[in-house]
């Protein structure tokens, strides 16, 4: 019976549909140390062929992707530093097979993690990752763990748009007290109106961090909020941001400081609304007791573990 509920639930089945354990080969034509016109029946710890892995994740540039160089350039680079071998062209013999018939290449379950790690720097792939990282895992499992992953990602695109706010805000060529106060009051807005001090206070984020100062409002603070929003706020947020860049893009008789606070305020006024709608009293209920770093240090934990685990499983 299939899970309607969580999203990845066609992903997860066709993955291990693609997963092989046995495949027949022309030994001679891959190492001709073999006797010759003979075929084996090789038995490896798992693989899976890269044309399946990409259309599965419905990789735009399968192209780009499905060059060998791209996936020796994903192992060498996605391999934790804490595990590299000195010789990658080894390590990509150990982990990627050539299949004749079809030029296509089989993958290992490592090789596939570091190309949908390599992938995931330019689309969604953390419920992939987690799949390869999470061997025998069930499909809640991996979607409840790929769920934390995803504030990586998600986290990391709200940055980049936030870089485009301040963008679109300097062309305005404001005073440091506007930039402050504009910045300042963004933060109140998503909040419905509650005092960043306050949330840090409240949440205890983070207990070091010092109550900002309202006669130093440019004074940027240690604290990043978005780095405490969960994968709902977070994406929650790139909508509004994404909608606030894209009426400034489309209207430019309204560029100056009051018609941007207005889109701003307007944006960013929905997601309150949108979370009452839903059951939740504002977007403050939304964030987590621990931020991103956490996250972070976390997965890196994991990667190195499967790595370790992982890295002497050859294909071969």
């Amino acid at each position: 019976m299939q899970n309607n509920i969580i999203p990845n639930n066609n992903q997860y089945h066709a993955l291990n549909h693609a997963k092989s354990n046995v495949y027949m080969y022309d030994e001679l034509s891959i190492w001709p140390d073999l006797v010759p016109n003979d075929r084996y029946a090789v038995t490896s710890n798992e693989h899976w062929e890269l044309s399946k892995i990409l259309d599965i994740i419905n990789v735009q540039d399968k192209k780009y992707f499905s060059h060998p160089l791209t996936v020796s350039m994903a192992l060498g680079q996605n391999t934790p530093k804490e595990c590299t071998t000195q010789n990658n062209n080894e390590l990509v013999q150990n982990h990627v097979r050539p299949i004749k018939e079809n030029s296509d290449l089989e993958l290992s379950r490592y090789a596939a993690w570091t190309l949908v790690k390599e992938i995931g720097k330019i689309m969604p792939t953390s419920f992939v990752q987690e799949y390869f990282i999470n061997p025998g895992k069930s499909l809640s499992d991996i979607y409840n763990i790929s769920t934390q992953t995803e504030r990586i990602e998600l986290r990391n695109k709200v940055a980049k748009l936030n870089d485009k706010l301040d963008g679109i805000f300097n062309s305005l060529n404001p005073t440091a007290q506007h930039f402050a106060t504009f910045n300042h009051q963004r933060i109140e807005w998503l909040f419905n109106r509650t005092t960043k001090a306050k949330i840090i206070k409240d949440r205890k984020l983070l207990p070091n961090v010092k109550k900002p100062s309202k006669d130093k409002l440019a004074t940027p603070s240690k604290t990043q909020l978005y780095d405490y929003m969960n994968v709902r706020l977070l994406k929650a947020y790139i909508d509004a941001a994404e909608t606030i860049i894209k009426k400034w893009d489309t209207n430019p008789k309204s560029h100056n400081y009051f018609a941007l606070r207005d889109i701003t305020y307007m944006a960013l006024h929905k997601i309150c609304v949108d979370f009452w709608c839903n059951g939740s009293t504002s977007p403050l209920a939304n964030l987590c007791h621990y931020g991103i770093k956490s996250i972070e240090q976390w997965q890196h934990e994991r990667e190195i573990a499967f790595a370790k685990q992982y890295i002497e499983k050859h294909i071969r």
